[in-house]
């Protein structure tokens, strides 16, 4: 007994046309066009992953993402307390990023080829753009990555999400149309 994907269609309203969900983190060439073609995209791609590295460095990476937990407390404050309405994430102040820097390494070393960029080149702290206040679509790009993650495509390690998810989390977020019903079927 099963369901054809046309059903699914039917049953969920997902999308089962047009552009396949992949989880893959862009080429610089990808960027390149993506900056050249959709700067609006572009843009909230690089907020997201500095928010996302802002998390990982505060929080502790673990299995090469963030837990869930962790993005979510991050994106919304108070979340785990019942009696406080949640908020959205809120500018930090220069006194907060100093803390966040000194508790945290100040720096970004890549571990492995990626792309143009070589073995050990370092990046300096993605703190400081926590002085922007987070925009509303890279806000609802970082609800989407976990909901991709928990509902959607949940893979191993169950209870982190990695920086390959939030590509496709930003084109939902512009509303780009991903064809995401084969994927969460594949997953049953």
């Amino acid at each position: 007994m099963g369901l054809a994907l046309h059903e699914l269609y039917e049953i969920s309203g997902l999308i089962i046309r047009n552009a396949l969900y992949e989880e893959y983190i862009p080429t610089t060439k990808d960027l390149h066009l993506l900056k050249k073609d959709e700067p609006q995209v572009y843009e909230t791609y690089w907020e997201v992953l500095f928010h996302f590295h802002i998390c990982g460095q505060t929080t502790g990476w673990r299995n090469r993402g963030v837990k869930q937990i962790s993005w979510t407390s991050y994106l919304f404050n108070d979340l785990n307390d019942k009696n406080v309405p949640v908020i959205r994430l809120a500018p930090s102040t220069d006194e907060e990023i100093r803390k966040k820097i000194s508790a945290s390494a100040s720096s970004y070393t890549i571990e492995s080829n990626e792309d143009t960029l070589k073995l050990d080149t370092v990046f300096e702290s993605f703190h400081h753009q926590a002085k922007i206040s987070i925009s509303d679509k890279a806000l609802l790009a970082g609800f989407l990555t976990l909901w991709l993650k928990r509902y959607v495509m949940p893979t191993l390690p169950h209870e982190v999400i990695v920086a390959n998810v939030v590509y496709p989390a930003v084109l939902l977020a512009h509303g780009k149309l991903i064809s995401l019903l084969p994927v969460m079927v594949a997953c049953i």
